[in-house]
């Protein structure tokens, strides 16, 4: 296996499912106890730069939603995606339907469970764009040392959505700086904005993946507030030609296509 996060490598000019990595998940999730986590969703990955040649040696170009349960052992590393995805530049499949098929094996085989990919034309992104409908919190005042109170015993209940374009973090291995836009929905006592913003700025100078970000937002608040159901995404903005979406909620969710514009 090629060690491709914080390294040098040329882009493979062969199919090579060897260069994918694997990110472990959380030590229960890894030993299969994935029920007493309470936590469920998956991790979108929208892949812009999908291309392969079909029967006649043509290059067909799509982009590609590929989606990976939380419940997985494992997820795939960023970079090693990108240039497997690379690797499928000079192969041949008969039809689009083969490309999947193998996609999606080499993948789950890695993950350790059943993934699933759909294609679109280069021209659809549009339709599979949606910007969040919700409370934007980044025009409240500048942060407060002084603790804040998540949930107030006399908050009113709530059904609501809160969001934020400044979430930041850093790669674990290169510190540079992911963005991304968090958005949490939920239904229960109302939450201090206050408390959810600082929150997201706590963020700024993690070193950790995006799916553990992710997750560590929707423990923490789940934690703190107790709502009666609650989602947590990060539409996290793209990295050479892919970008990741990670769901993390409550309840089961069924699995989605949407992205940001900036992403």
């Amino acid at each position: 296996m090629v060690i491709a996060l914080g390294s040098r490598v040329a882009a493979p000019t062969e199919y090579s499912p060897d260069v994918l990595e694997p990110i472990v998940r959380n030590a229960s999730t890894a030993a299969g106890d994935y029920g007493s986590t309470g936590r469920y969703g998956y991790d979108r990955w929208h892949l812009y730069e999908l291309s392969w040649l079909d029967g006649s040696g043509h290059a067909q170009s799509y982009v590609g939603v590929l989606c990976i349960d939380v419940k997985s052992p494992a997820t795939i590393e960023s970079k090693s995606l990108k240039l497997y995805l690379n690797s499928l530049n000079f192969k041949n499949f008969s039809n689009p339907e083969e490309a999947k098929s193998v996609i999606c094996s080499d993948v789950g085989n890695l993950a350790g469970s059943e993934v699933t990919l759909e294609l679109f034309a280069p021209e659809d992104i549009g339709m599979m764009t949606c910007e969040p409908d919700g409370v934007l919190l980044d025009a409240l005042p500048p942060f407060d040392p002084s603790p804040v109170e998540w949930v107030s015993a006399d908050a009113p209940l709530v059904q609501e959505t809160l969001l934020s374009h400044r979430m930041r973090s850093l790669c674990p291995v290169t510190a540079q700086p992911d963005w991304g836009t968090l958005v949490v929905s939920y239904s229960g006592r109302r939450i201090n904005r206050r408390a959810l913003l600082d929150l997201v700025d706590s963020f700024r100078q993690q070193q950790d993946f995006h799916e553990h970000c992710v997750e560590q937002c929707f423990d923490l608040i789940r934690s703190a507030a107790n709502p009666n159901a609650l989602t947590v995404t990060g539409y996290y903005q793209r990295r050479g030609g892919i970008d990741i979406t990670p769901v993390r909620a409550s309840e089961p969710i069924a699995t989605e296509f949407w992205r940001m514009g900036r992403q």
